[in-house]
């Protein structure tokens, strides 16, 4: 079997758009999110509804944006809505009179004054206006807030201010549902100083959140969604079509006003997959835009190419890579023992994404996983698991990859045979199934007592059938796995097993596509474990109808051999012997 020939071409690593030419067409944010301009306009156009709720990630930089798309979808009207208060002072014979007119201007104190506007922090002085006396003459003095401001019109508000504040929900809720304007003493105990009229106020308000905001919400709010229609301001976009890909660069070029040729664009696509994770959604966010071009524009005025977006990468790499660069200085100085050459019985390199708290990389870092096997009945032990250092979902990864061998290898569900699985030298806790595959591998390599080598690395999550299946973080794993190869050198033996799954996922940057094109670093993609097996031991996972020679036996029948050689003889008894006698 050639590894080489099963290895994936250079050009599956890099994900490329499938577009000929970049247009110059005007694409605004809201052109890419379908679902919600539907919503916003069925909306507006709906009398009868007067709350949306709009899921939103970046509330910051989209509240403007809708604002500026709702403003779009209005239509121009000189009609003046709104009232005028007329305030009355109280003297030495009366008391202070309050009363309401019809405004006659934009100018007047309660008069609508905006169609749209929006408020992301907010109290309820702010929001619902307020009632101040002056403290030595009384007078009273009547101040508008946002909802009289905008009264007819649209008000956009944040979920998170709102929950901070929840006691202005149920003023707000009044006001949609009876479509009035009551004054109330911001006072408990203290009553207002006079009666102040009540007027009419249409009003349509959109909340935006995000989904932990939303949820909490609405649990204190279980009519939410009786109340309000609901849609999305997605942060990510679909680019599986040329058509939509055409669509994504105009956006770009339009958001950040830079006239970008294909390779330039084509380079920061495969940024963007790095962070998605998904060749065919990658992040829209007005905020990513900003970060990235505010710190290209630092660097060059214009003319912006694919060089430049490699540097900018490169250079937030090197600026939050300390982390990292001391996690593979223990690998290197064998503080930590991950070989990247020979073979061994029992021991594979698994991958793993490491997150710290209090910093944004991730980073991939290999981990060896051993494997001790010993004959007679028992059970595989999960180390990590049972010292409490792994979560549920490893342990389910775990416990997968046992019923899948002992379902393969047609086991009974007593094992004839006791092993512990344990990720060597892991000091902290671990979670996730994607190193089930690796678990399988190892556990079959005791068994059938034959090395793995160690120049290969495997992640990939598996089910009881033996299907290898999605992992997330491949891009962090193989690169992290390739680095430690790397500054050890490489030898035209190592690679990375990966599930065929991810290759959707794949956009790896530079020095490992070179190193897989000069064949001097493999990535091989498997569906299930016996190709998975193929690779590491050259050999079949289960016998097939044909013949064998002596050394390429098939890890079932090796395995199978093993168990019966250390299996224990009959024992004696001695009360079989005495009735025995005649």
């Amino acid at each position: 079997m050639n590894l080489t020939e099963q290895a994936l071409n250079w050009q599956h690593l890099i994900p490329t758009l499938n577009i000929e030419n970049v247009t110059n067409d005007n694409v605004t944010f809201f052109d890419l999110q379908p679902r919600a301009c539907s919503a916003i306009t069925q909306f507006l156009q709906n009398s009868h509804r007067t709350l949306l709720v709009l899921k939103a990630d970046d509330q910051s930089e989209y509240a403007p944006l809708l604002e500026e798309f709702i403003a779009s979808q209005q239509s121009t009207s000189n009609d003046i809505k709104g009232v005028q208060y007329s305030v009355e002072q109280a003297d030495s014979f009366s008391f202070a009179r309050v009363t309401v007119m019809p405004a006659q201007s934009r100018h007047d104190n309660f008069a609508a004054k905006k169609n749209v506007a929006h408020a992301l922090y907010f109290d309820q002085d702010k929001l619902l206006g307020s009632l101040q006396i002056h403290p030595t003459s009384k007078d009273i003095q009547l101040n508008a807030g946002l909802v009289h401001e905008v009264n007819g019109g649209v008000l956009i508000l944040s979920v998170a201010t709102l929950l901070e504040q929840f006691e202005l929900w149920p003023r707000l809720k009044q006001i949609l549902l009876s479509q009035t304007f009551d004054w109330y003493s911001a006072h408990p105990f203290k009553p207002l100083p006079c009666a102040i009229p009540s007027y009419p106020l249409t009003l349509k308000i959109v909340l935006l959140g995000s989904r932990n905001d939303l949820a909490t919400f609405s649990e204190l709010e279980p009519d939410l969604f009786q109340l309000a229609d609901y849609s999305e301001i997605e942060s990510y976009f679909s680019v599986e079509t040329p058509e939509a890909q055409t669509q994504w660069a105009n956006y770009v070029q339009t958001a950040t006003k830079q006239k970008l040729d294909l390779p330039t664009l084509n380079k920061f696509y495969q940024l963007l997959v790095r962070e998605s994770e998904d060749r065919s959604l990658i992040n829209i966010s007005p905020l990513t835009l900003k970060n990235w071009f505010n710190q290209l524009n630092l660097q060059k005025n214009n003319g912006l190419s694919a060089v430049d977006f490699e540097r900018v990468f490169a250079q937030r790499q090197y600026q939050q890579s300390f982390l990292r660069e001391q996690a593979y200085a223990d690998i290197l100085y064998e503080q930590i023992y991950v070989p990247t050459e020979g073979e061994e019985i029992g021991q594979i390199n698994g991958l793993s994404v490491v997150d710290y708290a209090g910093t944004p990389l991730s980073f991939g870092e290999p981990s060896r996983i051993s494997c001790i096997v010993q004959f007679g009945d028992g059970e595989v032990i999960d180390v990590d698991r049972k010292s409490e250092l792994a979560g549920n979902i490893h342990g389910k990864g775990m416990m997968i990859a046992e019923s899948c061998l002992a379902n393969l290898l047609n086991l009974p569900s007593q094992l004839p045979f006791s092993a512990s699985l344990v990720f060597e030298q892991s000091y902290s806790e671990i979670d996730g199934d994607s190193a089930s595959l690796a678990a399988f591998c190892v556990l079959t390599s005791a068994l059938a007592d034959l090395p793995i080598p160690q120049s290969i690395a495997i992640t990939g999550a598996i089910d009881q059938f033996g299907l290898v299946h999605s992992v997330g973080g491949v891009n962090d794993k193989i690169e992290g796995f390739f680095t430690i190869c790397e500054r050890r050198g490489l030898t035209g033996k190592q690679g990375v097993i990966i599930p065929t799954a991810v290759i959707h996922q794949l956009s790896l940057n530079e020095t490992v596509v070179s190193a897989v094109k000069n064949q001097q670093f493999f990535i091989w993609a498997v569906e299930d474990v016996f190709q998975a097996c193929e690779i590491l031991f050259q050999r079949d996972l289960l016998e097939e109808d044909k013949d064998y020679e002596t050394d390429k036996l098939p890890l079932s029948r090796l395995i199978q051999q093993r168990i019966e050689l250390h299996a224990e003889p009959p024992r004696f008894s001695f009360l079989r012997l005495l009735f025995s006698k005649k």
